[in-house]
């Protein structure tokens, strides 16, 4: 009579046998021993690792986090913290928090992406987006102050220089500068008023500059020394407010350019030497 030789089970899976069980690479689970984060288990006389229950539980609970988007820096600390289940409890409000927040921002994305599908055509620029313009709110807010009959090129240059402050700037940084013209609007409304209405009329007589020479340039000099004559207090505020953090550097310098590209483009001759001279003098201002 025969006995039947009975196999002993393994207790212990390969490399491979582990990283098919948790649906990853074995050559992930060779970088999570590279960098310290899965313990070296012990290996067989061929040189072969064999993985035990709790090199398994260890392995689990880091795809289970890799999952939940933890970098693997958090799950080391995570893991080596005093007290784990404490430190997993702050680490994950904390990536709830980053969720939430990429979710509003995929919420709008999706709404300003629905939008621009609705159009029959689009155009390239369209995509930028129409901003909020402070302008707009500033024309509304303190109508009476406004000219009845302002210029309308005058009110599109000043919503097309806003716009570019919006497109071309790292971080939207218009209410630090517009803050404190706004204050000064509200605390002096009729300085406000002659600036409006003086800058209104002087912009609505450089359409009878049909080109630039000598004579028409001491014009148009002659207008804008009268506005900054009449306007100085309230002119000096909103250079000054106006004053950008990073003058000097590059980046300013170039889209300073671009910019100046764009009044070329929008403006006559006459509004763009207007415009410039006007900006000249409010470099001085800052200087000072």
């Amino acid at each position: 009579m025969s006995t039947a030789t009975v196999a002993t089970p393994r207790t212990f899976l390969y490399i491979k046998e582990v990283a098919d069980l948790f649906g990853v690479t074995t050559k992930t689970v060779r970088h999570y021993h590279k960098i310290g984060l899965l313990p070296e288990p012990e290996r067989s006389e061929a040189d072969y690792r064999l993985y035990t229950g709790k090199d398994l539980w260890r392995l689990r609970t880091i795809c289970e986090l890799r999952r939940l988007g933890l970098p693997l820096e958090q799950i080391r600390t995570v893991l080596a913290a005093p007290n784990p289940a404490d430190a997993l409890s702050v680490t994950l409000a904390t990536q709830l928090d980053a969720i939430e927040t990429q979710l509003v921002s995929l919420a709008a994305r999706k709404e300003r992406i629905e939008q621009l599908m609705t159009q029959e055509t689009l155009d390239v620029q369209q995509i930028c987006g129409e901003p909020e313009l402070y302008i707009d709110k500033l024309l509304i807010k303190h109508a009476a102050l406004i000219p009845a009959e302002l210029d309308p090129s005058l009110l599109q240059f000043e919503q097309e220089m806003e716009k570019m402050m919006v497109t071309f700037s790292q971080s939207d940084s218009r209410g630090e500068t517009i803050s404190p013209m706004i204050a000064y609007i509200e605390a002096h409304p009729e300085q406000y008023r002659q600036i409006m209405y003086d800058s209104n009329q002087a912009w609505r007589q450089l359409p009878e500059l049909d080109s630039l020479d000598s004579e028409s340039e001491a014009t148009i000099s002659r207008l804008a020394d009268h506005l900054l004559e009449h306007n100085r207090d309230i002119f000096q505020t909103f250079a000054q407010a106006s004053k950008a953090t990073d003058e000097g550097s590059p980046t300013t310098a170039v889209l300073g350019g671009v910019m100046d590209e764009k009044l070329q483009t929008m403006l006559t001759p006459a509004q763009y030497f207007f415009v410039k001279y006007l900006g000249a003098a409010a470099d001085e201002m800052r200087a000072r």
